[in-house]
């Protein structure tokens, strides 16, 4: 791997590492090379391979095997986006009328995946925020963000409204959005989940995980989506050196 002035050197060898999986160097269910290996190929710390295996994992490429290595998983069609919108951004470019109905909103203490995700403290301070997701005024998903405090980011009920855009308010106080990590898959909604979204039975639901990163490579948010299947397209531009 050529290294290149700009790009952090994590991302460079994450970049590098998904390729080869998805090209077949590494197969599925196969272990990558050690961590003692890959910083001698990359000339790298440990803590930046650490790095880079660690969101190769949140991407869904591989499984980190305490004691066993970092594995290699079924392709699951995660794929890289082009550009970080928001929910409100992706209806507006397809000509069609965003809109919200917060269900919950509250201070809250971190715990479980979300501390994991978001690189917290057991019991740190974070905002949860739950909401409708509706276009052109039909309900299309639900949207859960729960929120980290430790970069200084502050939110307050009284300025969420169906128009809110917490992509919006970041940028109002200077948590520039730099990159995000999203999972992608197909899965079978709660019973409360189905009913709270007017669902029948059987229906399946496209679920979206994304953590979003400020310039400062810190993580501001864990995202989970969940759209209605039939009333969810997702277009992905590729650029020509990547067809």
């Amino acid at each position: 791997m050529q290294k290149k002035e700009g790009a952090p050197l994590y991302l460079q060898i994450y970049k590098e590492l998904q390729k080869r999986i998805e090209n077949g160097v590494y197969k599925e269910n196969e272990l990558l090379p050690s961590e003692a290996s890959l910083q001698a190929e990359f000339n790298v710390s440990r803590i930046t391979i650490r790095r880079s295996l660690q969101d190769l994992e949140l991407a869904g490429f591989i499984k980190v095997q305490k004691g066993k290595g970092a594995m290699v998983l079924a392709n699951r069609k995660y794929t890289d986006l082009v550009g970080v919108s928001s929910f409100s951004q992706d209806a507006m470019k397809s000509g069609e009328r965003p809109s919200s109905i917060i269900l919950e909103f509250e201070e809250m203490k971190a715990s479980g995946i979300v501390c994991d995700y978001l690189q917290l403290q057991e019991g740190a301070d974070i905002y949860r925020l739950k909401r409708l997701r509706l276009k052109n005024g039909r309900i299309i998903g639900m949207n859960e963000q729960f929120i980290s405090r430790q970069t200084g980011f502050e939110l307050h009920a009284d300025v969420l409204n169906e128009k809110t855009s917490i992509y919006a308010l970041y940028e109002e106080q200077g948590l520039h959005i730099e990159r995000a990590v999203e999972s992608i898959e197909a899965v079978m909604p709660s019973t409360a989940l189905r009913k709270e979204l007017y669902m029948n039975e059987g229906e399946p639901l496209f679920r979206r995980e994304r953590i979003t990163y400020d310039y400062k490579n810190r993580p501001l948010e864990l995202s989970i989506n969940s759209y209605k299947a039939d009333e969810y397209k997702y277009i992905i531009t590729l650029k020509k050196d990547e067809l």
